[in-house]
């Protein structure tokens, strides 16, 4: 007879695939929303000055990160894109490829890191509403302003329509 393992809240065998999954997004949710609150006490207001005091906070950023303004493997849809850090790929460091565009621009790059990080955390796992839950949470701002501002952003940095 298989036992529950101590802890196991004995419910979740009742509950469907599709339950479950629910609940683990609620789950997920609840931790990157905590987690932006975090990083936006400690580093708030967000400018590109203060990026990479951010991105080198471990309490924030799981790994090391610097900007790259490359396209590197980016598709043409996307603004930003994390990767290995070509100069440690045995590392944990990480680089965000960003568009170059922004290098001009850089009241709008804190716009692209914010909307990146849980990327940059958590990998495959992150979806487009966790990137807009969490990026809206660590600036301040509501997820439709955050959206608008992205969007804004993205055309003003040549991002092509997403296919």
């Amino acid at each position: 007879m298989e036992q529950t393992p101590p802890g196991f809240p004995g419910f979740l065998r009742d509950l469907s695939p599709e339950a479950i999954s629910r609940l683990g997004d609620q789950g997920l949710r609840e931790h990157l929303l905590a987690q932006a609150r975090a990083a936006h006490a400690r580093h708030a207001p967000l400018t590109f000055e203060k990026l990479p005091q951010l991105l080198a906070d471990p309490d924030c950023v799981r790994y090391p990160v610097r900007l790259m303004f490359e396209v590197g493997p980016m598709a043409p849809h996307q603004f930003a894109e994390p990767g290995p850090d070509p100069q440690e790929p045995a590392g944990p460091a990480r680089v965000l490829y960003v568009r170059p565009t922004l290098w001009d621009k850089p009241d709008l790059l804190p716009l692209a890191v914010a909307y990146m990080i849980p990327v940059i955390n958590y990998g495959e796992l992150i979806k487009d509403d966790h990137a807009l839950l969490y990026g809206a949470a660590l600036l301040g701002l509501t997820e439709e302003d955050y959206y608008e501002q992205l969007c804004a952003m993205a055309d003003a940095c040549g991002v092509a329509p997403s296919p």
